[in-house]
């Protein structure tokens, strides 16, 4: 959600136009779209469009930076000659094969700034999980094949915990560890839950605690301490408890119905559980929080969100 408080030269102008001198970059065809799919609140109501604005309205509005034309550029919450720990905004790639704007080039950029970059070196980021596009939260990036292959065994065995937040579809207990098997389509890039195991599966554990519910939803705190494909999202959606927005695993009717068209999927939290006795341990025991998320304005109607700001 972005917040814009109407400034007194708007006075007068129709709030359609005052989004759109705010955000020029904002496809006009988006907006309209945003406005019919009640995505923006003045001053806690539903907006049209056609209202005349005053100075000091509140305005809220309900997209991604990206569809704004906000810069996607993450913040860094953390960095040092071996780790870059990013807040990624919702709307930006992980990585990009074609040029798209990225974290990972983002990082390079960084680095060559500071005069870590080497290609023939292998000092170059190294991604050690991925998250996607329209999910917001934490990303770790090694500097260097070192500090990637020690982290990497550090999520395979389990000692690099990942919390994340999110709304879901249906009634969730308050508390509960999920236990299924997991299959990967490597061609589509997607995941598959599976009640009991095949050659192929792989175990998978779940763990989640309720923090609100109310209008058929709930927001989570999930953890997963495995770590699989799209294991949050496909797991809950296996257990009847699909993530609002998620148009791969969810529930595409009830996302329609509650206009729900980002994803509401945020990587919150990591803590590093890394032991000592070796040159990471400096790290051990450190938590980092996200600040960047980016959820459907249904979450925030139910009243879901008051209890992460």
């Amino acid at each position: 959600m972005i917040h814009i408080t109407v400034d007194a030269s708007y006075g007068g102008r129709e709030l359609f136009d005052v989004i759109s001198a705010e955000f020029p970059a904002l496809d006009a065809k988006l907006l309209k779209r945003a406005f019919k799919d009640a995505a923006i609140a003045l001053n806690g109501k539903n907006a049209r469009g056609n209202e005349k604005a005053a100075a000091g309205d509140k305005v809220d509005i309900f997209l991604s930076d990206e569809q704004l034309g906000i810069d996607l550029t993450p913040d860094v919450v953390y960095q040092d000659e071996n780790f870059v720990i990013a807040d990624k905004p919702a709307g930006l790639l992980c990585v990009s094969d074609t040029g798209e704007k990225n974290a990972v080039s983002m990082v390079e950029e960084i680095m060559k700034l500071r005069g870590e970059y080497s290609l023939e070196a292998l000092m170059v980021p190294y991604l050690v999980y991925p998250l996607e596009k329209e999910a917001s939260g934490l990303l770790i990036m090694a500097k260097h094949e070192d500090a990637y292959l020690f982290l990497s065994q550090a999520m395979a065995q389990r000692r690099l915990t990942r919390h994340y937040v999110c709304a879901v579809k249906g009634e969730a207990k308050e508390s509960a560890e999920l236990l299924a098997y997991h299959t990967q389509d490597r061609a589509a890039k997607t995941a598959r839950i599976l009640e009991r195991q095949t050659r192929e599966s792989r175990p998978i554990v779940t763990r989640y605690q309720r923090l609100a519910k109310g209008g058929g939803m709930a927001l989570l705190r999930a953890r997963p301490v495995t770590n699989c494909l799209h294991q949050v999202r496909a797991h809950l959606a296996f257990e009847g408890l699909p993530v609002i927005g998620d148009e791969t695993y969810g529930d595409r009717k009830f996302n329609a119905k509650l206009r729900a068209r980002t994803i509401a999927l945020w990587l919150k939290e990591i803590i590093f559980e890394i032991g000592t006795g070796h040159e990471y341990a400096y790290l051990n025991g450190r938590k980092f929080e996200s600040h960047v998320f980016c959820f459907p304005k249904c979450v925030y109607d139910a009243g879901l969100i008051e209890t992460v700001q």
